[in-house]
């Protein structure tokens, strides 16, 4: 059967799985290959201090988790056409600061674990890079009445920095 002779419910799910593709395929090309790399390794070696080089389920849990955590907010932003994102947020990364504490004392739930602490560093290396193209970090404080130095906002930022490392070493021991 020629493509132009399938039935119409054949097509519209022909359009609705290319559009879908053409989604994924964005979400993939908009990470930059250093923050996949950072990423994985991250999560590669948080994983090994966890376990010792003996994984079990739960480091396959987590792996899964920090996956998830690298894409989540790029998933959310392309599929809901979120511009500007209000992921990317002073507000954003004080909530998750708290989640994710949270979940890496309480939870134990490696999954929810590997995806907060990704989530959290995806964040952190968006602030990093939008600080060296930029010198500042103004756009991650539209949601703040008021300006935010750029000595306050590098301040902030090497604070949160300590924060991911903290949470790290809470998980890790």
């Amino acid at each position: 059967m020629s493509l132009g002779r399938l039935p119409q419910t054949s097509l519209q799910c022909l359009r609705c799985y290319t559009k879908f593709m053409e989604k994924i395929k964005a979400i993939v090309q908009r990470k930059p290959p250093l923050f996949l790399l950072i990423s994985i390794g991250y999560l590669l070696l948080a994983g090994i201090l966890k376990w010792n080089i003996h994984p079990n389920f739960s480091s396959l849990t987590f792996i899964i988790g920090g996956l998830l955590g690298i894409y989540f907010l790029d998933i959310a932003e392309v599929f809901f056409s979120l511009q500007p994102s209000p992921f990317r947020s002073v507000v954003f990364v004080a909530g998750l600061i708290i989640v994710s504490l949270f979940v890496i004392t309480s939870s134990g739930s490696m999954l929810a674990s590997g995806l907060v602490l990704s989530l959290f560093l995806t964040l952190l290396l968006w602030q990093i890079g939008e600080w060296e193209l930029h010198k500042n970090l103004s756009d991650w404080y539209r949601m703040i009445s008021g300006t935010v130095s750029n000595k306050t906002q590098q301040w902030i930022l090497w604070a949160t920095a300590l924060i991911f490392i903290v949470e790290t070493l809470l998980f890790v021991l």
